[in-house]
C-alpha cells in the first residue's frame, strides 16, 4: 500500500520492469479500506479488466482492451487516473482500461506484482486544468514554454503593413509568439504531463502556405495527438486538408480529415479538444473534425508548425473540457446505473424493455449546467433525465403514439420525487410509434429546455435544477432504444464590461471615456435618471451585482431588462428598496405599468447579492441566494 488515504482526484504513476512475462501479472488496488471493498485494476498477458468489489462480492466494470504479448526485460509507462466517477488505466502511452463509478471513494492505494515489478510508484494529486497567455512580455523575459523542436520567440513588433513606423510598446496587441522549423516539424509545449480532458484554443496566422496546428496528450517528440492544417495555396497531396493526426513512434496515422485550407496572412482561432477518447477540432468556433482513440489518455498541450516562413500564434488558452459520449459500441458495465426497469446493452444500443417507468443514470451529482442529446427510437414514450440525485430527477419526456401514457401526443417537463412526477410545462409533440428522433435536454441554473430533432419544444424553471446526474427515460408499453448519448459543458457566461485598464483619467485622459467600467452605459441628462446601455443585447441576459450594507440607506434601485430609453416605462423591471437600519428589503416586480409581483425580504448576508435574469420564456430574481420571483413570461 502506498497511501493510507487518498481523496480523488489523483493519479498513480510508475513504471513496470516486466521479468518473466509467462508469469506476469499486475493487479492494482484504489479506494481500498479493506479487501472486501476497493476497486482491483488486473493486468496479464492478454487480460485487463477492473473490478468493484463491495462486502466481498466482485463485479467487472468498464470496458477494457488486452495489452498483447510482453516481453522479458522491458519496461513501461504506466498511470491509473482516478477522479470523482471514473478510473483509467494507461499502460505503454495506451488506454487499457476505462471504468465509471462512485461507490467507493477515500481508501488507499496499492498494488501486488509477480513476473515484474514497479519502479519509482507516486501519486500525484490532480486538479483544475487551466492555462492562458497572450505573450505580452519582453523577448528575453521568461516562459511557460518549452522549445521541444524548431526555433520560438516572443514576436514583440506588429507584423502588418505599418509595422516598421511602430514601437512595440506603444502598439496595440504587439506581442506574439513565433515559430517556425529548422529540421523537422517544430513544437513547443506548456502545462504537465498528468493533464487530462481539456481543449487547447490558439489564434494563428502562417506568414506563408505552410501546414500549422495544435498539440494534445504530447509525451515526447515521438508521440503526440495533434490537429494539423494544411494552407488552401499550398501544393501536393495533404494541401488544403485539415487533419487529426496519432503520432506514435514517430509514425503518422490520420484518425480524421476534411478538405478546406488556411490562407496564409489571416488570423483563425483553432482549437483542440480531447476527453475520454473523444478528439475535436473546431476553426472559428466551428466544428470541422472528430475522432476517437486510445492513444496516451494524458499529456501536455502544445503549438505545431512546419516549414520556414514561420507562423504566429496568440491568445492561448488550456482549460478543462469534459464530455460524455457513449455510442454503445460495446458493454462497460457500470457506466450507466439502472434506477428502474430493465436495461441492456443490445446490438450497438442501449434497450429499456418491458413497460412502465425506466430510468438509468450516469455521470455526476455535482454536474451542472450542461445538454444532453440522445437518439431514441421505440415504442414506448421516451424522454432524458437530469439532475438526479438518490431522490428525485427532473426529465424531459414525450408520450409516443400507442405508448399507452396519459400524456400522449405531448411533450412533458417533470420533476420526479418518490415516485410521484409533477408537471412544470407541456406542449404539444405528436411522436409517432416506432419513429426515431433526436432529444436534447438543457439544464442552467434552474431552467430546462427541451428539444425534439434540433427545435425547441418547451422549457420550465425550477430552483432545484442545479446539479446532478443525467439518464434515459422510457416509459408506458412497448421498448425504446437509445444510441449516441452526448452531453457537453455549457461555456461560462461572457461578462459584458471593459477591463480597468488606462483608466487613469491624469494621465490617460483621452481614453478614460470609452476605457472605463462606465464606459458601456449612457449617463443620465439628470441625477436620478436611467442608465441605459449603449449596445443591444439579445437572448438570456443577468443583470447581477452586491449591495455592501444593506442598512446604511433608505434607497431605492430600478433593473430594467428588454427596455428601452425612449420607452422608459418599457420592459421587465425589478425595484428594490431599503430602509436605513432594517435588513429586510421590499422587491417589486413589473412588466411595463403592470404590477406581477411584491416580496418583502429579509437579508442574512453582507454583502448582499442581487440577480436579475432573462431565462428562456422565464424572468427570475434572486436576492441573498434566494429565488424571489420566478415568472413565465
Amino acid at each position: 500500500m502506498l497511501e493510507d488515504v487518498t481523496e480523488p482526484p489523483y493519479a498513480l504513476a510508475a513504471s513496470l520492469h516486466v521479468t518473466d512475462p509467462a508469469a506476469l501479472r499486475l493487479q492494482i488496488v484504489l479506494e481500498q479500506t479493506d479487501a472486501d471493498n476497493t476497486y482491483v485494476i488486473t493486468c496479464a498477458p492478454r487480460e485487463t479488466y477492473v473490478e468493484r468489489i463491495v462486502g466481498g462480492k466482485a463485479t467487472r466494470i468498464g470496458q477494457s482492451h488486452p495489452f498483447g504479448a510482453f516481453e522479458a526485460d522491458s519496461d513501461f509507462e504506466l498511470t491509473v487516473r482516478r477522479d470523482a466517477w471514473r478510473i483509467v488505466f494507461v499502460l505503454g502511452r495506451e488506454v487499457l482500461a476505462e471504468a465509471w463509478d462512485s461507490t467507493l471513494s477515500g481508501g488507499g492505494v496499492g498494488y501486488s506484482v509477480t513476473g515484474g515489478e514497479i519502479v519509482d510508484p507516486l501519486v500525484q494529486p490532480l486538479g483544475d486544468v487551466y492555462m492562458t497567455d497572450d505573450f505580452m512580455r519582453t523577448q528575453d523575459a521568461s516562459s511557460t514554454w518549452e522549445a521541444v523542436s524548431g526555433t520560438w520567440k516572443t514576436q514583440s513588433l506588429r507584423v502588418d503593413e505599418q509595422s516598421d513606423r511602430m514601437e512595440a510598446d506603444k502598439s496595440a496587441n504587439a506581442f506574439s509568439y513565433w515559430g517556425k522549423s529548422d529540421e523537422g516539424p517544430a513544437i513547443a509545449c506548456t502545462g504537465y504531463w498528468f493533464w487530462t480532458d481539456y481543449q487547447v484554443t490558439a489564434a494563428v496566422r502562417v506568414t506563408e502556405a505552410d501546414p500549422m496546428g495544435l498539440v494534445a496528450y504530447y509525451q515526447d517528440p515521438q508521440n503526440y495527438v495533434m490537429a494539423r492544417w494544411t494552407s488552401a495555396l499550398a501544393e501536393g497531396e495533404d494541401a488544403d486538408l485539415l487533419q487529426i493526426i496519432g503520432v506514435r513512434g514517430g509514425e503518422r496515422s490520420v484518425l480524421a480529415q476534411t478538405h478546406g485550407g488556411h490562407i496564409p496572412g489571416q488570423w483563425y482561432q483553432l482549437q483542440l479538444r480531447v476527453c475520454d477518447g473523444e478528439i475535436q477540432c473546431l476553426v472559428d468556433d466551428e466544428p470541422r473534425l472528430v475522432a476517437h482513440a486510445n492513444l496516451f489518455g494524458q499529456g501536455q498541450p502544445g503549438l505545431y508548425c512546419e516549414g520556414a516562413g514561420g507562423v504566429f500564434f496568440d491568445s492561448v488558452a488550456v482549460e478543462d473540457w469534459k464530455v460524455l459520449s457513449d455510442e454503445f459500441a460495446q458493454p462497460a458495465p457500470g457506466k450507466w446505473v439502472a434506477r428502474s426497469g430493465d436495461w441492456k446493452h443490445d446490438a450497438g444500443t442501449m434497450l429499456a424493455s418491458g413497460s412502465g417507468s425506466r430510468l438509468a443514470v450516469a455521470g455526476m451529482e455535482s454536474w451542472q449546467r450542461y445538454w444532453v442529446a440522445v437518439d431514441a427510437e421505440g415504442k414506448g414514450a421516451m424522454g432524458l433525465a437530469v439532475c438526479a440525485d438518490a431522490s428525485s430527477w427532473y426529465g424531459l419526456r414525450f408520450g409516443t403514439k400507442g405508448s399507452g401514457v396519459s400524456y400522449e401526443g405531448e411533450a412533458q417537463i417533470v420533476r420526479v420525487a418518490d415516485g410521484e412526477a409533477q408537471v412544470l410545462a407541456s406542449a404539444p409533440a405528436h411522436i409517432a410509434s416506432g419513429s426515431s428522433h433526436r432529444l436534447k435536454a438543457v439544464v442552467d441554473d434552474g431552467l430546462i429546455t427541451g428539444y425534439l430533432d434540433g427545435k425547441r419544444v418547451l422549457d420550465a424553471y425550477d430552483a432545484g435544477a442545479i446539479s446532478g446526474r443525467t439518464g434515459l427515460v422510457a416509459d408506458g408499453a412497448g421498448s425504446v432504444r437509445f444510441d449516441n448519448v452526448y452531453l457537453a459543458m455549457i461555456p461560462p457566461k461572457r461578462i459584458a464590461r471593459v477591463a480597468k485598464e488606462f483608466t487613469e483619467g491624469d494621465e490617460h485622459f483621452e481614453m478614460q471615456e470609452w476605457a472605463s467600467t462606465r464606459a458601456p452605459w449612457l449617463k443620465p441628462a439628470e441625477d436620478g435618471g436611467t442608465w441605459w446601455t449603449k449596445g443591444d443585447y439579445f437572448g438570456d441576459k443577468t443583470i447581477a451585482f452586491e449591495i455592501p450594507n444593506i442598512e446604511a440607506a433608505a434607497g431605492s434601485v430600478r433593473l430594467t431588462l428588454e427596455g428601452t430609453p425612449d420607452e422608459p416605462a418599457s420592459g421587465i423591471t425589478l425595484m428594490i428598496a431599503t430602509t436605513k437600519g432594517s435588513k429586510s428589503i421590499t422587491a417589486t416586480l413589473l412588466a411595463g405599468s403592470e404590477q406581477l409581483g411584491e416580496q418583502a425580504v429579509e437579508v442574512a448576508n453582507a454583502p448582499c447579492s442581487v440577480r436579475f435574469e432573462r431565462k428562456g420564456t422565464w424572468v427570475v430574481a434572486t436576492i441573498d441566494g434566494n429565488v424571489v420571483f420566478n415568472v413565465k413570461r
